[in-house]
């Protein structure tokens, strides 16, 4: 249950990354700013998959990466559930990227994510590793700010703008599917260079 915990705080705290950034009409501010989600999950232990499948290749610790997806998809949705009521008007903004989303099909869809997965993982073990304070903040700016300005797909913020989205059952099936292919290729990009770069020593 505590991993189950800290991974809906996390969903939640990305979904506040996702109304900032659907609420910036300027494009480079909104991917700067979407960053205080993944800050705020570093500073507190927040559990974020994209920030933990990477670890799944390990000799110890090992996360249970599909508690903390489940945890985050709750996570996201709640804090939108609560925007949908708020910011009403958000609603045709994250349809109408989700559409967009959607209509990349598969194969996009994985390539993308599979880049992001990339940056998280940077992200999360430049966090973890780097001994300097500003390092370690800077790296987050970096790879946040750079996955979403090249339009690379993360799973975690593509629940929230779902769940903002959603107004139907097929709907709903249709953004699910897609999730699942967006979790595919952020897991086989975090896994990658983790393995790339992983040593046997490390935790």
């Amino acid at each position: 249950m505590e991993t189950f915990k800290k991974a809906v705080a996390a969903g939640f705290m990305i979904g506040i990354g996702a109304v900032i950034y659907l609420q910036c009409e300027n494009k480079i501010v909104g991917a700067m700013l979407f960053t205080i989600g993944l800050f705020s999950i570093c500073a507190f232990g927040m559990n974020l998959f994209t920030g933990k499948i990477g670890y799944v290749i390990s000799n110890k610790n090992n996360p249970n990466c599909l508690m903390i997806w489940l945890g985050n998809l709750v996570g996201a949705s709640v804090s939108m559930a609560l925007i949908r009521i708020a910011k009403p008007t958000l609603h045709e903004k994250a349809l109408e990227l989700m559409n967009a989303k959607i209509g990349l099909g598969v194969f996009s869809a994985i390539i993308l994510a599979f880049f992001c997965g990339v940056l998280m993982y940077i992200a999360v073990e430049n966090y973890r590793s780097n001994p300097h304070g500003i390092g370690k903040v800077i790296g987050l700016f970096l790879c946040v700010s750079v996955f979403i300005l090249c339009g690379f797909e993360h799973s975690i913020a593509d629940m929230c703008y779902a769940a903002l989205a959603v107004d139907s059952f097929g709907s709903g099936l249709k953004y699910l599917l897609f999730l699942v292919e967006v979790t595919v290729g952020n897991s086989l990009g975090a896994l990658a260079v983790r393995a790339v770069t992983f040593n046997k020593d490390q935790k």
